[in-house]
């Protein structure tokens, strides 16, 4: 029975606030403690009577302790519960020896409630009618006697209630200013968590985009997460290379421009962004470049209700240097790929002076000789020597493709396409002990090199969010590439969501990155899924080639 009865009182207190069950916990020790005293010092009172008094307090403690706790947003109700209890408290002194009774100490749990939950000036009309209470009630007791000389005849009972009461205050005080300020870092750890995920989706995005090669995907994207991370209605970029202007507001473009072209130079120099107004609107502008290349300006609207100066000072200049690490990272893999290209060539040629020409080389004197000799052979040694120069042809073009086609996978990184992904699979299924059956029809040499990058990472993606997300154990995946289309499939038995409801505001990181790099290759995707029922992605990637890119 008594398990019993903790386990509920600890269920009951699960949820409820740190002020709640210090209020509970002195609410039924003051109970116990007054009850003992009034039962010890009170000889004169019948034993019914000290169990009536006893027993109503403790069925009122028991139904306010639930009420309490229930009504605590209501400041409403919490003063009908106070003056309720209130009344009832000054009722209880009479017959339990007024002033003299052990109960006054009870009555400090309206006061503590009211500290807590209620404005100061309930608190102290909370106090008021307790002292008007405590002066009826010895009036009663006793007659003709004065207020004043209540106060002296019982000087320490009203010193130790002053003290309390005032030591209650400081306490409400301190809880009240706790209460402030945890709610203060709350709203600042909640914004500060919604700028890390702005920060962590743009940084993907932008290192999506980068690998594109997409200037303008960039600019986008980051205006997108600007507004969420900063709040604000305006953002703009200077591409100082192009000069042009690329602005959420097409009403501010012409003047923006001018503005920025009129101060160019005091920005490029500044260390630290620079506050610009006109129009009547303030703009924190600062330059977008690395070591050696100065890319263009970043600015944004400083909102009114915005006041955290410092914080948009610290912003701008991380979203600079996000924006400007992207602009680097695209020359890079300019020259990269140039460089590669460039080497390639080099060793095709090379390759092909060591063994092709050599063939060819070989094969030309060989006719050479042929046409010498012609009228001493016989038709048989004629025709025997021509197989003999279809051989070494075919030989020479299987050659000359492979050098060719040894390009792809070496200019993307590579050694095999198959066999990183089959190497990430049988990784993921050794940390993860799950099932993942791989299988590849077709061609992988239909494909080229960005689509083999993108469909890795598709791949990777998705069986990460199936294991980390899906809690899948099976994870089935088809790539199918014919000679137009190419065809990926991943099926899994995870817990699966609801893609009917799922908004474009709900999708995270893994799921957009899915469908940036599927349009990236003009793709479609489909995503189906239910609770409880795995998800089945399919992706339809058209086979074709940009112009000048290598398989």
């Amino acid at each position: 029975m008594i398990i019993e009865l903790l386990n509920k009182l600890k269920l009951f207190l699960t949820n409820k606030t740190y002020e709640t069950k210090i209020l509970l916990a002195y609410r039924y020790s003051s109970l116990l403690i007054t009850s003992l005293f009034y039962l010890t010092i009170h000889q004169e009172h019948e034993p019914l009577r000290k169990a009536i008094i006893i027993g109503c307090l403790m069925i009122s403690s028991i139904i306010l302790s639930y009420l309490y706790p229930a009504y605590e947003k209501s400041p409403k109700n919490i003063m009908t519960l106070i003056a309720i209890e209130t009344i009832g408290n000054l009722m209880l002194l009479a017959p339990s020896g007024g002033i003299k009774s052990p109960f006054v100490w009870y009555t400090i749990n309206t006061l503590l409630i009211s500290s807590v939950f209620l404005d100061n000036k309930y608190y102290w009309l909370n106090i008021i009618t307790y002292i008007l209470g405590f002066i009826l009630l010895n009036n009663a007791a006793i007659k003709n006697l004065s207020t004043t000389q209540f106060i002296i005849d019982e000087s320490n009972l009203v010193l130790s209630y002053i003290m309390i009461v005032a030591a209650i205050q400081a306490w409400a005080s301190v809880i009240k200013k706790i209460k402030e300020e945890s709610k203060r870092l709350e709203e600042a750890n909640n914004t500060i968590l919604k700028y890390i995920d702005h920060t962590k989706e743009l940084y993907k995005s932008v290192n999506i985009l980068a690998n594109q090669g997409n200037i303008e995907g960039i600019i986008s994207i980051s205006f997108e997460h600007i507004k969420g991370i900063t709040k604000t209605d305006t953002v703009f970029f200077y591409n100082i290379v192009n000069e042009t202007m690329s602005i959420n507001n097409s009403l501010l473009s012409e003047s923006m421009e001018e503005n920025i072209i009129m101060n160019l130079n005091e920005i490029i120099e500044s260390d630290v962004p620079l506050e610009i107004c006109f129009s009547g609107l303030r703009f924190l502008v600062a330059p977008v470049s690395s070591n050696y290349e100065t890319y263009g300006v970043l600015g944004f609207e400083i909102r009114k209700e915005n006041t955290d100066y410092e914080s948009n000072i610290y912003q701008l200049q991380f979203l600079t240097e996000l924006i400007s690490t992207a602009f680097e990272r695209l020359k890079l893999e300019e020259v990269n790929h140039r460089l590669l290209i460039t080497e390639e060539q080099n060793r095709i040629a090379n390759d092909i002076h060591d063994s092709v020409l050599q063939r060819l080389f070989g094969m030309s004197c060989g006719m050479f000789s042929l046409i010498r000799r012609i009228n001493d052979c016989t038709l048989s040694d004629i025709i025997q020597e021509l197989n003999l120069f279809r051989n070494v042809t075919d030989t020479v073009m299987k050659e000359l493709r492979n050098k060719i086609y040894g390009l792809s996978w070496k200019k993307s990184g590579y050694n095999s396409f198959n066999l990183e992904i089959k190497k990430f699979i049988d990784d993921i299924k050794k940390l993860n002990k799950v099932n993942i059956p791989f299988s590849i029809i077709g061609n992988t040499e239909n494909l080229s090199t960005s689509m083999k990058k993108a469909l890795y990472r598709i791949i990777c993606e998705c069986i990460g969010n199936s294991v980390r997300h899906g809690k899948a154990g099976n994870i089935d995946v088809v790539l199918n590439i014919s000679n137009i289309r190419t065809y990926l499939k991943i099926r899994d038995d995870g817990i699966g969501f609801d893609s009917k409801n799922y908004t474009s505001n709900e999708k995270g990181l893994g799921i957009k990155n899915l469908y940036q790099l599927t349009e990236s290759l003009q793709g479609e995707i489909l995503i189906e899924s239910n609770l409880n029922k795995g998800t089945v992605i399919e992706i339809k990637i058209p086979n074709y080639l940009k112009k000048g890119e290598a398989v």
